[in-house]
């Protein structure tokens, strides 16, 4: 929101990241069942997990992200298989050029072939959910806010809003600035 927004600036930041509030607005291709599930979504339904390529990321808690959680390495390690075939299929890519890309990835991090197979699978995992409304077969990137956001508006009323928002705050803080002694 504005406050947060101005509160950001005043640390010396450049601006804000609004990933999640913008998937959440009306002109967001997004599905719709998608939406839905993030509008459902509390603040304890955000979770940070390493499950889904060793590497740590904010996301809605699902079912499919609680049994990547629970797997064991085998299944983990047959899942990640499993959907490694699929990406190489969706991106055209070889079995050898994915295999080089997960060399240079493990290369030098603590990673286990699982994690380095879904690490390749994580944009046809983020293609099931965000593209083609699978929400209980893929992920849900989220940030922060989700479990605040209650509405749908279009891109030009959020950021219009965001920025009455922050000039609200703005003069509000001159007010206290003008008020304080000296």
């Amino acid at each position: 929101d504005g406050r947060g927004l101005v509160a950001a600036l005043a640390y010396g930041a450049a601006g804000i990241a609004m990933g999640t509030r913008f998937l959440l607005t009306s002109d967001s291709t997004v599905p719709a069942a998608v939406k839905a599930k993030y509008l459902a979504a509390t603040v304890r339904d955000v979770t940070v997990t390493t499950a889904v390529d060793g590497l740590p990321h904010r996301m809605l808690r699902t079912d499919f992200v609680d049994s990547l959680e629970r797997s064991g390495r085998a299944r983990a390690l047959a899942q990640a298989v499993r959907r490694a075939a699929g990406f190489r299929r969706l991106s055209g890519l070889s079995w050898s050029r994915m295999v080089r890309d997960g060399l240079a990835m493990k290369h030098g991090k603590e990673l286990t072939w699982s994690q380095v197979l879904l690490a390749a699978n994580t944009p046809m995992l983020l293609k099931s959910s965000m593209v083609d409304g699978r929400t209980d077969l893929g992920v849900m990137a989220s940030g922060q806010v989700a479990g605040l956001i209650e509405d749908l508006p279009s891109c030009k009323e959020l950021v219009d809003r965001v920025m009455a928002e922050a000039r609200e705050t703005l003069a509000a803080l001159a007010v206290v600035g003008a008020s304080m002694p000296g």
